[in-house]
């Protein structure tokens, strides 16, 4: 029987934030046992403990309701203005005296919960969240160059201003490099070299929430949106080229009719 249920909640937004600056939203009694420029690990006792990832991912374990919604709370108004709501997911750990670590559909069971046990599991967690994310940002962007690719075949040619198209490859850009930002950091943490058992937890998290086959379609994804973009980028710019040439061409016409008009002028 397990000594106790203990919730993990994991939150993503858009923004990248910097572990040593929330540091403030934490209680002043709080332990500050681990604190870098890419996360912070925070205990609040042998059980609740919280964990920030630089690339926008805040992950509760074991925290009491109250606490768990003030720190959002303080976190969301320190990021800023966000393009949506955050992106919440849940898990669990079932700590049982003795156990040995496994991994199961809907939980982790470990025999003890130190900072390098939650480390592993936030981060497992904070991955498959913050990836949940940027798939709605992916599909729905993708989706945004089907449809310009649609009017393309049927018009032949890149509709709307130059403005509008450099503010959709820039959000484009913007997203292309947040998600890049998010799968680089999908290697293995150090402690897995150190420890066996770390390791076989570390891979059993990532089997269940399936990280590598999503890592994968989502990479996928972003090749097509930066091939797309590429491609847009070229179109942009071959028809600011063609303005520049007619509108060179304009000016030599123009130029040689004041020229022969000056002559027939200068004759009479």
């Amino acid at each position: 029987m397990s000594d106790s249920l203990l919730p993990v909640r994991a939150f993503a937004v858009s923004s990248t934030v910097q572990p040593r600056v929330v540091d403030t939203l934490f209680a002043t009694e709080a332990e500050r046992v681990r604190l870098t420029k890419t996360i912070a690990v925070v205990r609040y006792g042998p059980t609740a403990w919280v964990v920030v990832h630089d690339f926008g991912v805040l992950v509760f374990v074991g925290m009491p309701e109250p606490e768990c919604q003030r720190v959002l709370k303080a976190f969301l108004g320190l990021v800023g203005k966000e393009p949506r709501p955050p992106l919440e997911e849940t898990f669990a750990v079932e700590l049982t005296t003795g156990a040995t670590a496994a991994v199961k559909f809907d939980r982790v069971v470990v025999g003890e919960l130190d900072a390098r046990v939650v480390e592993m599991i936030a981060l497992v967690v904070a991955q498959s969240v913050a990836m949940e994310y940027y798939e709605g940002d992916v599909d729905a962007l993708i989706e945004a160059l089907e449809k310009r690719s649609e009017r393309l075949a049927e018009v032949g040619a890149l509709r709307g201003s130059a403005r509008e198209l450099m503010k959709f490859i820039g959000q484009g850009m913007t997203t292309r490099s947040q998600v890049i930002h998010t799968l680089s950091l999908l290697d293995s943490p150090g402690a897995t070299w150190e420890s066996e058992g770390l390791d076989r937890l570390y891979r059993g998290l990532r089997a269940a929430f399936e990280i590598e086959e999503r890592y994968r379609a989502l990479d996928h994804e972003i090749r097509i949106v930066q091939d797309n973009l590429a491609l847009m980028v070229d179109m942009v710019r071959q028809r600011r080229y063609t303005f520049l040439e007619v509108t060179v061409a304009v000016f030599v016409v123009a130029e040689t009719l004041l020229f022969f008009a000056e002559l027939l002028l200068g004759r009479k």
